[in-house]
């Protein structure tokens, strides 16, 4: 458990002037580190969790374990980021949606958004919240807001509240993964708050192929990194769409460096290197691992990592990759692929998805394989996972009447999605439109590694012809396999993440085979993480843009690892070997 006793408690207006900081910092990041998703010993009464019981702070009745309703029915405060590109389905909004219906009918709890605001403002949204303390009821925040929040006092201690109210569904999914998610949100053997994500590897990297490409100039899929070199290479200057000119790029990549799409994290893994800082990223969520002597070095500054980025030099040296990379977002590199200037990216589960969702049914002959990392020699290549912990936590206000609704509400989310598979929670069709209905919910879960069962489930279903052992989720994804094979190229994305040899088969066999890589530390943000982080940060964008574009030389790699300790990165690690955090 991540202890606070060593820690200085900052309290009054230390807190405050510490999050007026965050306020600046998150203005400047992005939350999202590339990406994308309890059960404790020791207990707490209410009043030292800070908040009243229910039947203290309620006139009617209530639930009085999992299930129930309140009557009359009660009102729970909380904020929202909002998707700006979504798209709602008639009639939905986030304030009025079939969630929040749903959990007013059944449950007797009426959910209010007391602001809502873009998603890229969120945080520092949130940042502002903090400082003011007109917290609501309860709220989304990042690791590092979730540890300052711990130390100044303001949120309930769950302990109690998890082991009464939360169902054993809901506790299914917090409990696996060597629990690893109670244990990031567990302070001093108390539970401060709800893992919205953590315990998943679906971030994996893949290696995405246009498969006619290959298929036009004679080569098989790759084997070893210098198959994917090779592959890029001549993806770069043979022609490889056959339309006579030289305006092809072997590997996609863009500003972001670490990403789903586009991004190195695979081609890394394929060195035995697991750096990760994303460009957009808080600066926070690092990988460690573990020494010799038993202590944590940090993975980006490994010898690995400077052989990795010499091979995407001589890439780009040779043309393999767009030149100008380093100014293009993931919408232009996704277009540059979708657009046929780019044959090969590393990329995690979503790629089928977007961007290339489309290229199989609108351009003729295209088509794009999917495979797994391959190793640079005889070692087993490892595919890193940073959403093994939980990058976002919920958190309930100290003050809140009702701690145990967030609950609640998760255990209906549960249950309409994992439990018995409604789909109309999931997505609903309007006019032949598909909406997506589960982002509406203003909390949410899932169960960890359900896609690789699903799969799995799906492809000995259609090895046998027998679908009677499938759920209502399993048959659906079925359905979609069965129309591609069909014929129906709108459900190629389907066919590429359930069947064999598809994504979730793919990373399936990296969960069996143990061949996943994870940080050694498993704590949440340290102080200077959090204060230097964003800065380390940019000098390692730099560092790797312009070594890998030429205008660096590789040994600049050997100063920037050594500046890296002396500006907080020494204070990082020594921090990360006492916080008793490391696996």
């Amino acid at each position: 458990m991540v202890s606070t006793k060593t820690k200085a408690k900052a309290r009054g207006s230390a807190i405050l002037s510490f999050l007026l900081i965050m306020t600046t910092v998150t203005a400047c990041t992005n939350s999202n580190d590339g990406n994308s998703s309890p059960s404790a010993s020791t207990s707490a009464s209410p009043s030292e969790s800070g908040s009243e019981s229910p039947a203290a702070s309620s006139a009617g009745s209530g639930p009085s374990g999992q299930t129930g309703k309140y009557d009359p029915p009660i009102e729970v405060t909380t904020v929202r980021s909002v998707n700006a590109a979504a798209e709602l389905a008639p009639g939905e909004t986030f304030d009025t949606n079939i969630w929040t219906k749903t959990f007013e009918s059944d449950l007797g709890i009426k959910v209010k958004n007391l602001w809502k605001v873009n998603a890229e403002q969120y945080q520092n949204k949130i940042a502002v919240t903090m400082a003011s303390g007109d917290m609501p009821d309860f709220m989304n925040v990042d690791a590092q807001q979730f540890q300052i929040l711990v130390e100044a006092g303001t949120i309930a201690d769950l302990t109690d509240v998890y082991d009464k109210y939360a169902s054993d569904l809901t506790k299914s999914s917090f409990e696996g993964s060597n629990d690893l998610r109670l244990k990031a949100a567990t302070i001093d053997g108390k539970l401060m708050g709800i893992p919205a994500d953590g315990g998943e590897s679906a971030d994996t990297h893949l290696i995405y192929i246009r498969k006619d490409w290959l298929d036009n100039l004679g080569l098989q899929p790759p084997k070893t990194m210098d198959d994917v070199i090779d592959i890029a290479l001549a993806f770069t200057k043979n022609d490889p769409d056959k339309n006579g000119k030289n305006d092809t790029y072997g590997l996609s990549l863009d500003y972001n460096l670490f990403n789903g799409w586009s991004g190195l994290d695979g081609f890394f893994n394929g060195y035995h290197a697991y750096p990760f800082n994303p460009t957009k990223g808080t600066g926070t969520n690092l990988n460690f691992i573990k020494g010799a002597d038993g202590k944590v070095q940090w993975a980006d500054v490994q010898p690995e990592v400077k052989t990795a980025l010499g091979k995407l030099a001589d890439l780009f040296k040779q043309g393999a990759i767009y030149p100008e990379f380093s100014v293009i977002d993931g919408i232009k590199s996704g277009e540059l692929a979708t657009s046929g200037k780019v044959g090969m990216t590393f990329g995690s589960f979503f790629v089928p998805t977007w961007p290339i969702n489309n290229m199989y049914k609108d351009v003729p002959g295209s088509d794009w394989g999917i495979y797994p990392l391959v190793s640079s020699d005889d070692q087993p290549v490892l595919a890193q996972s940073t959403t093994g912990l939980p990058s976002h936590y919920f958190v309930v206000n100290k003050k809140s009447a009702h701690p145990e609704a967030p609950f609640l509400l998760l255990n209906t989310y549960m249950e309409k999605l994992y439990g018995h598979f409604d789909k109309n929670y999931h997505t609903v069709t309007v006019d032949g439109k598909d909406y997506g209905e589960f982002g509406l919910a203003p909390i949410n879960g899932g169960l960890p590694g359900n896609n690789p069962r699903a799969a799995a489930a799906v492809q000995a279903a259609m090895k046998s012809g027998d679908t009677s052992a499938l759920n209502d989720e399993q048959k659906q994804y079925y359905d979609q396999v069965a129309k591609f094979k069909a014929g129906d190229k709108t459900m190629w994305a389907a066919d590429k993440l359930w069947a064999e040899g598809g994504v979730f088969d793919l990373q399936g066999q990296y969960i069996n085979n143990n061949r996943i890589f994870t940080s050694a530390f498993v704590g949440n943000p340290t102080p200077t993480m959090v204060a230097k982080g964003p800065s380390l940060r940019d000098e390692e964008v730099k560092m790797m843009t312009s070594i890998i574009m030429g205008t660096k030389p590789l040994d600049y790699f050997d100063e920037w690892a050594k500046n890296w300790l002396a500006s907080g990165g020494q204070d990082i690690l020594d921090e990360v070997n006492a916080s008793g955090q490391i696996q």
